[in-house]
């Protein structure tokens, strides 16, 4: 949604940060594959998992040094959406977002509020969904 936003380091660091979200609970589902080939789209950017190899702290930090608060929001924000994408929002997945939080020093709470955003954005398009297609 607001990846565009990136430059092109950002960008790639995410695709990075993101596969590594998907890879942590063992499920790289295809509905978590669809939504990165949409970042990909959106990013203007190919991707390959045989690059995404380096250290998730690593990323981070980068992120955490180079990158503005609101980067750093656009960043948890779609790692969310992508971590709830395939109705599994696991235990690791959620390890990794908080830690996003503390190490990009975003205000307690944010989490919490795109949660609950991207909670409601699913149960509309799900809906659409229903009255259009079923």
């Amino acid at each position: 949604m607001y990846l565009a936003m990136l430059n092109e380091k950002e960008k790639e660091i995410f695709l990075e940060v993101a596969f590594g979200l998907v890879m942590v609970d063992g499920d790289y589902s295809e509905a978590e594959k669809a939504v990165i080939n949409g970042y990909c789209q959106e990013m203007q950017c190919g991707f390959d998992e045989k690059l995404m190899v380096k250290p998730m702290d690593e990323l981070i930090k980068d992120i955490k040094l180079n990158s503005n608060n609101r980067i750093k929001k656009i960043f948890v924000f779609e790692l969310i959406g992508l971590a709830m994408v395939d109705g599994k929002y696991h235990e690791d997945e959620r390890a990794i977002i908080n830690k996003l939080e503390v190490e990009f020093d975003i205000a307690p709470g944010f989490v919490k509020d795109c949660e609950d955003a991207l909670n409601e954005y699913i149960t509309f398009q799900t809906k659409l969904h229903q009255l259009i297609l079923g």
